[in-house]
């Protein structure tokens, strides 16, 4: 844990350690693109200057700004990575427990291990203490004991193996990709040629057009999961590598920039389902997710307003009747923003050292932080930029042999197909609790442990369900219906996942932490069920 780290440092005469004592409110205070701090491993940070170079985005990093970052820190990069990294960075001292009402000496002195496991174990069952410190204390208690289980199962699934990459295993996914792309165009183009037997069945012709429609739909769905692991770094195990097989399966085939997704999707695992922080969630004023969002939120992501206005009054109660059309064509908003995003990121234009900048707010006058898009090195962006407009010029050679109508009904189709992981990633997490920032560390209001905060891998339990279905359907879903067991362990291959489950459960159990896993059906029913609450409870709340 965090705070064994910092007690076990060697203390001078006066009983001071060797190295700054910094306390979990100091670091707390240390949250801006001026001065920003975070904890790994027990020492404390200065990455102020890491903000604009940081592979990964500035929003990743200010997402877990002023806390303790060595979860989600260990969850998403390779051990060799960080060792690398991490001496890059100015390291300002150590963090320490604030005192024995904060933070109990339970979890303090690696040498008294069993006696510091009773102290544990006495804290987490003690319900007597109701106020306000002695709530934090046991939150803290119990969010290191967790973390100390999650770590030692990580060093488990290293020593045996679980992390390694084999770029082999995508052999099949490939050939998947291929076929469903292959039939589908055929199908489509075939459909659609005159003089051909099919023009003597009309039926015939459409349901062949149709079918191809969708398995070209099937294609992008299913390649999108090799994206997915090419953004993680879990195909070849090489950054370098991974980022081409990336800007392959990503731009040139996907149309889906690696860089704007590396640059959402890290932030979506640092800060899961935070109204605040998480992008994944923040689709004001069309959807809402928690009551809270109705607030005119502030997006860290976005740099801007979430606003609740007329639009949104006059729409959110009916949410859950538009929700699967909107996520029909959620695809193209994925193609705008990756263009935006290389609008944003031109290193030919703007500074490429600045994290962001203040902006002040006309109506109450408080201090807002706009991040800065991270500026890649000319060949990455030219790269991003080529691979991209390979995609969008296979797409029109592609569709111009197709009349208008044809045109649009096939694409229409294919990305109402598409459609299906959109609804399947949003399952995930859209029904379940909400935080104001970070990983469940305020605000998190309804979580069942009784402490309104979560740490780090307790937070992925109440943010993120599981979609249970029969291993024959793994395919379908892309492994990646264990959401949770991704979230706790993103390098791990999407295929292990099943097998993952397991293992996280135990631990789960161990800490009464309600882990949701249920069917895909039942999950939707239960999301819509939730947005239709909401959609209701928002507007009736506004209007008061």
């Amino acid at each position: 844990g965090v705070v064994e780290h910092a007690n076990n440092a060697p203390k001078t005469s006066t009983g001071r350690r060797n190295s700054r004592d910094i306390t979990i409110e100091d670091l707390s205070a240390k949250t801006s693109i001026d001065e920003c701090w975070i904890a790994y491993d027990g020492g404390v940070y200065d990455v102020t200057h890491w903000l604009a170079k940081h592979p990964g985005g500035i929003r990743a990093i200010m997402s877990a700004a002023g806390s303790d970052a060595t979860s989600v820190m260990k969850s998403l990069h390779a051990p060799n990575t960080l060792e690398v990294f991490m001496k890059r960075i100015r390291k300002v001292g150590t963090l320490v427990a604030e005192d024995e009402a904060t933070v109990s000496t339970a979890v303090i002195g690696a040498g008294n291990e069993n006696k510091d496991k009773k102290a544990e174990a006495a804290a987490l069952n003690n319900q007597d203490d109701a106020g306000p410190k002695n709530k934090k204390r046991d939150g803290y208690i119990r969010n290191q004991a967790i973390h100390k289980e999650f770590d030692a199962l990580s060093q488990r699934l290293m020593k045996e193996g679980w992390y390694t990459a084999n770029p082999l295993d995508y052999w099949a996914p490939i050939l998947r990709c291929a076929v469903f792309l292959g039939i589908g165009v055929k199908a489509v183009l075939w459909s659609q040629e005159s003089g051909t037997l099919l023009e003597e069945y009309s039926i015939l012709k459409n349901l062949l057009f149709v079918f191809g429609s969708i398995l070209f739909g099937m294609f992008f769905q299913n390649i999108a999961f090799m994206g997915h692991d090419a953004g993680h770094g879990s195909v070849t195990g090489n950054f370098k590598h991974d980022l081409l097989f990336g800007f392959f399966v990503g731009n040139a085939f996907a149309g889906i920039d690696v860089g704007w997704w590396k640059s959402s999707h890290y932030v979506h695992h640092s800060a899961t389902n935070s109204l605040h922080d998480d992008p994944d969630i923040q689709h004001m004023p069309l959807l809402c997710f928690d009551e809270r969002m109705g607030d005119n939120r502030w997006s860290t992501y976005h740099g801007r307003y979430m606003p609740f206005d007329a639009i949104g009054r006059a729409v959110i109660p009916y949410q859950h009747w538009y929700f699967y059309p909107v996520m029909a064509v959620a695809r193209v908003n994925l193609y705008l923003q990756s263009i935006l995003y290389l609008i944003h990121t031109c290193p030919l234009f703007g500074e490429n050292t600045k994290a962001g900048k203040k902006i002040i707010d006309d109506k109450t006058g408080k201090v807002r932080e706009k991040y800065a898009w991270p500026k890649p090195t000319l060949t990455i962006w030219s790269l991003s930029v080529l691979s991209l407009g390979f995609f969008w010029t296979m797409m029109y050679l592609f569709f111009s042999q197709l009349d208008v109508m044809p045109a649009i009904i096939c694409f229409a189709v294919s990305h109402f197909t598409a459609g299906i992981l959109h609804v399947q990633i949003l399952l995930s997490h859209v029904a379940m609790h909400y935080c104001a920032d970070g990983h469940g560390t305020t605000e998190a209001v309804t979580v069942p442990n009784g402490n309104d905060q979560a740490g780090y891998f307790e937070w992925q339990a109440l943010s993120t369900m599981d979609v249970d279905c029969p291993p024959w359907m793994d395919w379908f879903h892309g492994g990646l219906q264990f959401q949770l067991e991704h979230h706790l362990f993103p390098r791990v291959p999407r295929w292990r996942l099943r097998e993952l489950c397991a293992l996280t459960d135990e631990i789960f159990a161990k800490y009464d932490v309600p882990v949701v896993r249920i069917p895909f059906i039942e999950a939707n029913k239960m999301i819509l069920s939730h947005m239709a609450t909401v959609g209701a409870n928002v507007v009736k709340m506004k209007s008061l």
